[in-house]
């Protein structure tokens, strides 16, 4: 899925929909802990068995960028990657772009194609459905 700067301004202002997710990232140890990888993957699968979308990672619910460090932005891609390999059955292809907006705090968007297969995660079949994936 294709997006621009402005397009994530205009979404992080309107919120989640059917194409776009914001996902809080904490850490500890410099390793990301929430959401949990099954989480992740089960974002990840819902949106690959419906029509694709977008993951900002680093973004509260409410549109607020967090600002994550290079060394978290580093440790996060890896772990998505890992997901994508290791969760998600048939594995995922993914788009990782590290970008910033005006305000200068750094986060990560998760580009999801629609899946040419389904996709199972951890927590089972998922699709997207508005702001919310459901179970298939």
């Amino acid at each position: 899925m294709s997006w621009t700067e402005a397009d994530i301004r205009h979404q992080l202002a309107l919120g989640e929909d059917s194409r776009w997710e914001f996902q809080q990232v904490e850490f500890r140890s410099g390793q990301p802990v929430r959401p949990r990888r099954d989480e992740l993957a089960d974002e990840i699968a819902a949106f690959a068995n419906s029509d694709g979308g977008l993951l900002l990672c680093g973004v509260t619910d409410a549109g607020q960028v967090q600002g994550l460090s290079r060394a978290q932005l580093d440790a996060l891609e890896r772990v998505l990657i890992e997901i994508c390999r290791d969760l998600i059955k048939p594995p995922l292809a993914i788009g990782l772009f590290r970008t910033a907006l005006e305000d200068g705090k750094p986060f990560l968007v998760v580009s999801v194609e629609k899946g040419y297969a389904h996709h199972d995660s951890p927590g089972g079949s998922y699709e997207r459905f508005g702001s919310s994936k459901r179970k298939m």
